[in-house]
């Protein structure tokens, strides 16, 4: 684990030289800072606040340059950045949420400070990422007749994806997959099959493989609908 947290100070002295003053603070978000984080299903997720009017050039190029910092953890970094006031970068609603609420920041301890998303534009961002993110792999995994490993990844996170999603639906904020899992059981949807869910959560804990779960032959497509009934009015 410390050498992931040493790679992100790399990051974040990496940008800290190259955007100067128009960088207001680099943070750890994703499982990093809230829980939860895995050495094998996690990404590696940094935010960027700008103070800049206009996008910075060559953005591109200096994540190419923090992804080349290491040639494994590079893989895994999710580098997401901009101006909460502005309209440009990568700064999605929900991790808008995620850096508000559990931003830690790595340069000059300065927390997130910017308008919070309404209601509605998170449940607008988490009805899009069910239909970007979530219901594409869903044929494409309820396919597979085994788990080769570049499905493992995948596939836990089709499986925890109704914990996630219910979790943010109902509390307008992101937290860990055991934090969202927790809530799962207290609100039992409908029809929902926790079984999987929770063994989902062990295989991140390393309690499990990701083949124990898949053994367990979910109906993707029954937990897909159970979840989207949820959430429909």
């Amino acid at each position: 684990m410390q050498a992931v947290v040493d790679y992100v100070g790399s990051v974040a002295e990496n940008f800290k030289s190259k955007l100067g003053p128009s960088l207001v603070e680099v943070y750890k978000i994703g499982s990093l800072a809230h829980g939860g984080f895995s050495q094998i299903y996690s990404d590696i997720d940094v935010g960027l606040i700008l103070r800049c009017p206009n996008p910075p050039i060559n953005m591109d190029r200096m994540i190419a340059e923090a992804k080349a910092l290491d040639d494994a953890y590079g893989k895994k970094l999710s580098i997401f950045w901009g101006n909460p006031d502005r309209t440009w970068g990568r700064l999605p609603v929900l991790d808008r949420l995620d850096l508000l609420d559990h931003g830690v920041p790595l340069l000059n301890n300065q927390r997130a400070k910017f308008r919070r998303p309404t209601r509605e534009q998170v449940r607008q961002e988490l009805r899009q990422s069910v239909e970007r993110s979530w219901r594409p792999k869903i044929g494409e995994l309820t396919g597979l007749a085994e788990l080769e490993p570049k499905d493992r990844k995948p596939y836990i996170r089709a499986i925890l994806y109704p914990a996630r999603l219910i979790y943010s639906w109902d509390n307008l904020a992101v937290d860990s997959n055991d934090r969202a899992v927790e809530y799962l059981r207290n609100v039992r949807p409908p029809g929902l099959d926790l079984v999987p869910i929770e063994m989902a959560l062990a295989c991140r804990q390393g309690k499990c493989s990701a083949e124990d779960v898949f053994s367990l032959n979910a109906d993707l497509n029954r937990q897909f609908e159970r979840t989207v009934s949820y959430i429909s009015p």
